[in-house]
């Protein structure tokens, strides 16, 4: 019974209980507000995701019968696979044989330079020779023409070999 009556005085500091709850609200208010307001920004450009996803679903239609030509597609590239180590062997043989022939030509162009040099000394020999017979020819034609018989022997015939040769 004493509840009963003491329960009149006992509603002012209910009230101010409430107030104060209230209070303690109304203060949690205002950063839930500021949070409402950040989800309610990044929630904005949500209205233009229906549409793009609309888009995309428009551009992914066609998606399952491309898969069944990517699928033939592979399937037809799959001999191209054996194909192609294949030419990489081939690929690897040329190489192979290029790298041969380099050295070959290296040498070809070693030897191909000594020929030339031995060819220069042999046309330097063919020269010097080709004076010395000259004079050899002079000699002899010096030689027979103050004979008083051309008709000598081996003078003679040494005549004919070296003047008969230039005629």
């Amino acid at each position: 019974m004493l509840n009963g009556l003491l329960a009149p005085l006992r509603i002012p500091e209910r009230v101010i209980e409430s107030l104060e709850s209230l209070a303690e609200a109304a203060r949690e208010l205002a950063p839930m507000r500021a949070e409402l307001v950040r989800v309610r920004k990044q929630t904005e450009p949500l209205a233009e995701l229906m549409p793009a996803i609309e888009r995309v679903l428009d551009y992914t239609e066609p998606v399952p019968e491309l898969l069944a030509v990517v699928e033939r597609i592979t399937r037809q590239a799959e001999p191209l696979a054996d194909l192609l180590s294949s030419l990489e062997s081939v690929e690897r043989g040329l190489g192979e044989r290029v790298d041969s022939l380099n050295e070959k030509v290296g040498m070809l162009n070693d030897h191909e330079a000594q020929l030339t040099h031995t060819v220069g000394e042999l046309v330097d020999e063919l020269k010097s020779m080709h004076q010395t017979i000259g004079g050899l020819k002079g000699d002899v034609e010096r030689i027979t023409d103050r004979l008083p018989d051309p008709t000598r022997g081996p003078l003679e015939r040494a005549r004919d070999v070296f003047t008969s040769s230039n005629e």
